[in-house]
């Protein structure tokens, strides 16, 4: 039922560079989600600057807003899942310890893209991955290819469309029409872990516990120099997503980017945010934050050639 997919795991965690992540424990020890640490006071606001639009299920279904141009926020996505309660902390060690994903540099993986990652990144499982690497700020979990367990998948249902319509309801139309059966992640990582900069095609990211901060912005309206500049320090490099919001208010040029082309959200648990193509995007958690992605794997304008998108900076 699920060969078409191809699964994955995003999972993010520590490990120093002078020392190897078995020598020290970065572990999540609590026992639930919600006892992590939350940096709300730093990182959390009201959404007056966000703009985008909140949809019910039924209003995304009906006005099939993947078509579209304009990310939005989808409310109620999860009120059925049994992820809900499936992958609470203790829950998800318990079910699914054997989950398999790779770990990797989050800032080279941010700049350069997953496929063009996958040397840097070695084996793990969630409950490694939970219980000995989760709190350091510095590593990202992520592979494509990864086999998800196929309760993991269950515990999502329904599925928000277009996805719903491969997996679910095998739609001939949708199957015609759109590539979203590509892969599915489930994604798990700590307070103010997140990739930097990057655009790839429309993608859907649902958070079933904790809470994101979204930076997008409509990377056209740059040329390439600026769009350089607009992801990295004075000194060139890249900068992580937290430091990035951190030292927005020392550079005008970049909130007035943002107000002009862009937005600044915050989605709760529940909520789906939609990324269209190419629209360029940061995020940060605020908390430990658990979701699931979906991300259409082929370019429309490359689609008779079935060629594969790798996520930019």
């Amino acid at each position: 039922m699920i060969s078409y997919l191809l699964l994955h795991i995003i999972i993010i965690a520590i490990l120093p560079i002078t020392i190897t992540s078995d020598e020290i424990d970065y572990g999540n020890h609590n026992i639930n989600w919600e006892d992590g640490q939350a940096s709300w006071e730093e990182f959390g606001h009201d959404n007056s600057a966000c703009n985008i639009p909140i949809l019910t299920v039924d209003e995304w279904e009906r006005g099939r807003y993947w078509e579209g141009i304009n990310p939005v926020i989808v409310k109620g996505v999860t009120d059925n899942w049994a992820a809900n309660t499936n992958w609470k902390l203790q829950e998800m060690l318990q079910r699914y310890p054997h989950a398999e994903a790779t770990m990797g540099d989050s800032r080279y993986i941010g700049q350069n893209g997953p496929e063009h990652s996958r040397s840097m990144l070695r084996p793990t499982t969630i409950k490694e991955f939970i219980t000995k690497h989760m709190y350091n700020p510095t590593k990202y979990f992520f592979d494509r290819k990864i086999s998800i367990p196929k309760g993991m998948l269950e515990d999502c249902h329904p599925f928000p469309y277009p996805t719903r319509a491969f997996f679910q309801e095998k739609n001939p139309e949708y199957r015609r029409q759109y590539h979203w059966r590509d892969h599915l992640t489930i994604s798990v990582g700590s307070n103010l872990q997140g990739l930097t900069f990057h655009y790839h095609g429309a993608a859907w990211n649902t958070v079933v516990h904790g809470a994101k901060r979204w930076i997008l912005w409509e990377r056209t309206s740059l040329n390439s120099t600026e769009q350089t500049n607009f992801s990295r320090d004075e000194n060139g490099e890249v900068i992580t997503a937290a430091e990035w919001i951190r030292t927005l208010p020392q550079h005008p040029e970049r909130i007035q980017e943002i107000e002009t082309n862009g937005h600044d959200c915050i989605q709760y648990a529940g909520e789906m945010m939609f990324i269209p193509d190419s629209v360029a995007h940061m995020v940060v958690n605020i908390g430990d934050t658990v979701a699931v992605v979906s991300e259409a794997d082929v370019d429309k304008k490359e689609e008779d050639n079935r060629k594969k998108r790798n996520d930019e900076l």
